[in-house]
This record gives structure tokens, sequence and C-alpha cells, in this order.
């Protein structure tokens, strides 16, 4: 979701429902198998990665200031992580709603 550290950061995890039930039937492989060195996000990818979960990659999904990714302006981001404060995460959100508006990407729906 990132090109950053391991690709695959906490912010921002999509799954699809087979994939899940697939982890809940095979998550104890993972236990004694996957280090715990990256926190839950680590320990998802590298777990569905090891019981044969298959992923897509989309690294401007979202926009992470750990990653100084910080482009508000994308309309293709979708999330927008490790804002501490409302206003801040407020701006940043405005300004990629009126980037969305202002491309020509086509959008089903923008909601304010």
């Amino acid at each position: 979701n990132i090109n950053f550290k391991f690709q695959f950061l906490g912010a921002l995890e999509i799954f699809t429902r087979e994939a899940l039930e697939h982890y809940f039937e095979k998550s104890g492989e993972c236990a004694g198998k996957v280090g715990h060195q990256g926190g839950e996000d680590y320990y998802m990818e590298a777990c569905m990665d090891g019981i044969g979960i298959d992923h897509q990659t989309d690294f401007k999904l979202l926009n992470d200031k750990y990653a100084a990714t910080g482009n508000c302006n994308d309309p293709w981001v979708v999330g927008f992580h490790f804002y501490k404060k409302v206003s801040s995460w407020n701006e940043c959100h405005d300004a990629a709603m009126n980037s969305a508006k202002n491309s020509n990407m086509d959008y089903a729906k923008l909601e304010e």
C-alpha cells in the first residue's frame, strides 16, 4: 500500500473475504513461523504470504507522514496517516478532495 519499509503499513490494510476466511483457517501456522519485529502490519503481510494468499500492490493508496509521502494533492490517495491534529488531517483531506474534483479522473461520487 506504500513504497516504504516492507511496503505494507498498518494504516491501510485491505483483504478480500476469501483471504480472511483462509487466514482464520490457517493463522495457527503463522504463530511459530512469523517474527514479530515489525508490528501487526508486518505480521499480517508475512503470515498471508506464508499461507499462500496472493496480494496486489498499489503504492499510491496511502499518504503517510512516516514515509514522507506528504502529498495531499494526489487524487488517487484513499487514506491519510499520522496526522495528530484534527485540523491537519482536515487540511490534507480537503486538499485531496479539491484535487480529485479538479482532476480528469472518473469518480462515481465525491462526498464532502
